[in-house]
């Protein structure tokens, strides 16, 4: 299996599929930043995640208070202003999708593309594409419509009927929607992956370890891994399918292990966007390593996997570290530290671009911790020049990584996860990856942002869960309200117990944010539910597990990720 390669409708490009109707024109690659118009939601819909780890204690392991100071006082400042900004939120008229639409009427894709493709697929209400099965994972796709063998995947939609959601109720699957159809971004090619599939070029692939923490850092870890193989032109090699810490215990005959593509919707990205190419990994090893195509790092000889074995699917941890170590031996590991050293991607592949930003890297070193933000600054993602675009966004890091000539010409590069070296792409790609050109930087982040959901099937139970609970408020009100607040209370996956608090103080910290009767879905870890007795007394509490009818059909290990949707749902 592979990815599909895209047929574009206009008649002016119909000779090859990898033509790229979305090249650079003049002034370059022309993106809006319509990023900077959803930043605000984004970061309200943050609070309700992160209020919690701000008001009890910072979760993170080096620090124990606001930017890790040691000052009491920052700690109590910052949790002013959180009260300040949800208050403010919590009594604006104005709702979150009318906001969302005013801002959206305001912004205007600036992207240079074929306008008879973009209107093809318009006028389509999506890309056709044929069948795929990355993984070997069979994915249902929402009820999309299927023609001559070819799946109609439009986006920004959300079909929940095939998971129990009827036209009536459709309006609380609408509600888990945050991504938008922008044609143009899907269309758009960044500038290595023009240069990797050039007429007679070899193609050229990015394999990696998932992160070996628990989902949260996995999933960030992906992200990046992902935002990567776009900004470079690779194909990605999804892992094979693996247990993975921390998911949930075994239940019954269901499943327990896993890749990506059980969790988000890799296949569909992969039609939707000429940009983004995946294979399985045995369809890699069958296609690269057994056909000889694969060289041993050291030895310069060709090396086969272990045991001539392609289909490592349902692999214990020995056999993942025997097939770990071999794709270390015949790639090239890109060292690339998120605490030590920004990724910089230059605006093409000319040896010029990747001059400027080595001279950038010159300045690293004086800029590094030593440079602060003023509060009065802003962040100017629309900035031409890369120099002040860098000092923001180095945060502490002394280092330039220049994916450079080097690196460009290997034709495997690979990811590690090795805590003795220091290996682990434990960040968010937004605040690691840096791009010389502006606008491939949001076009980065919209394509992540659009593409890089939950898969139908979790935001359908989400959706599901979302409904009963109005439900329930609207019972209680005789049909008045429908409103209920989602609060995230983590504690089983801390290391650190200090970090942890008594029920009294979570109730004292939060009693201005949650009005006294409340309904309240509390999205936790807490197995003892004991702990929550005293809110009970002062909030109409729910939990996942008061919703058991409603994860009939969804695998234990996606319990998780429904509630991250739950817990930021506002």
């Amino acid at each position: 299996m592979t990815s599909n390669r895209k047929e574009e409708k206009s008649k002016s490009t119909t000779t090859t599929t990898r033509k790229n109707v979305g090249r650079k024109k003049g002034g370059g690659t022309g993106l809006n930043d319509w990023f900077i118009g959803i930043f605000g939601v984004a970061f309200v819909v943050s609070l309700s995640l992160n209020v919690m780890h701000l008001t009890i204690g910072d979760a993170h392991e080096d620090t124990n208070d606001i930017g890790g100071m040691g000052h009491s006082s920052n700690k109590e400042a910052a949790r002013e202003a959180l009260l300040r900004t949800m208050r403010d939120f919590r009594d604006n008229s104005a709702s979150l999708k009318e906001r969302r639409k005013r801002r959206m009427e305001k912004m205007k894709p600036l992207l240079d593309v074929d306008e008879n493709s973009v209107e093809a697929l318009d006028s389509d209400g999506g890309s056709d594409v044929e069948e795929n099965s990355v993984g070997g994972s069979d994915i249902k796709d929402g009820g999309d419509s299927v023609k001559d063998g070819k799946k109609k995947l439009p986006l920004a939609t959300l079909n929940c009927k095939p998971w129990g959601i009827s036209d009536e109720s459709n309006k609380a699957a609408q509600e888990m929607v945050y991504w938008q159809d922008i044609p143009s971004d899907s269309y758009y090619t960044p500038p290595f992956y023009e240069m990797n599939h050039q007429k007679g070029k070899e193609r050229k692939y990015m394999t990696f370890e998932p992160d070996g923490g628990g989902w949260n850092n996995i999933r960030m870890a992906m992200e990046s891994t992902i935002a990567i193989a776009l900004a470079t032109g690779r194909t990605l090699v999804m892992p094979p399918q693996k247990k993975m810490y921390l998911l949930g215990a075994q239940k019954g005959g269901q499943k327990h292990h896993f890749n990506f593509v059980d969790f988000f919707p890799i296949e569909r990205m992969a039609t939707d966007n000429k940009a983004f190419e995946v294979v399985s990994m045995q369809e890699y090893l069958e296609e690269e390593a057994l056909k000889g195509k694969l060289v041993n790092k050291e030895t310069g000889k060709v090396e086969f996997p272990p045991g001539n074995r392609t289909d490592w699917d349902g692999i214990d941890q020995k056999d993942y570290d025997d097939l770990r170590f071999y794709l270390r031996s015949v790639s090239h590991t890109l060292e690339w530290r998120p605490s030590k050293c920004l990724p910089a991607f230059p605006s093409s592949g000319n040896h010029e671009d990747v001059e400027i930003l080595q001279k950038l890297a010159g300045t690293v070193t004086k800029l590094g911790s030593h440079h602060h933000i003023d509060g009065t600054e802003l962040f100017k993602v629309d900035d031409p020049n890369p120099l002040s675009r860098l000092e923001d966004t180095l945060s502490g890091r002394k280092k330039l990584c220049v994916y450079d000539e080097g690196d460009q010409n290997e034709k495997v590069v690979h990811f590690q996860m090795n805590h003795k070296e220091g290996l682990r792409l434990l960040t968010h790609f937004y605040s690691f990856l840096f791009f010389e050109d502006w606008r491939e930087d949001l076009w980065m982040k919209r394509i992540v942002r659009d593409h890089l959901y939950y898969s139908d099937e979790i935001q359908c139970a989400a959706a599901r869960i979302v409904e009963k609970v109005r439900d329930h408020k609207s019972k209680l009100t005789n049909g008045n309200s429908k409103e209920f607040i989602s609060f995230h209370v983590r504690r089983g996956d801390f290391q650190f117990k200090d970090s942890w608090i008594s029920i009294e103080k979570l109730i004292e910290n939060t009693q201005d944010l949650i009005p006294a009767n409340s309904v309240v879905f509390i999205a936790t870890d807490e197995r003892d539910k004991s702990y929550f007795e005293p809110m009970k007394k002062k909030y109409n509490l729910l939990f996942l597990d008061d919703f058991v009818g409603e994860l009939k059909g969804v695998n234990c290990k996606c319990h998780s990720e429904i509630m991250h949707i739950l817990a930021n749902h506002i």
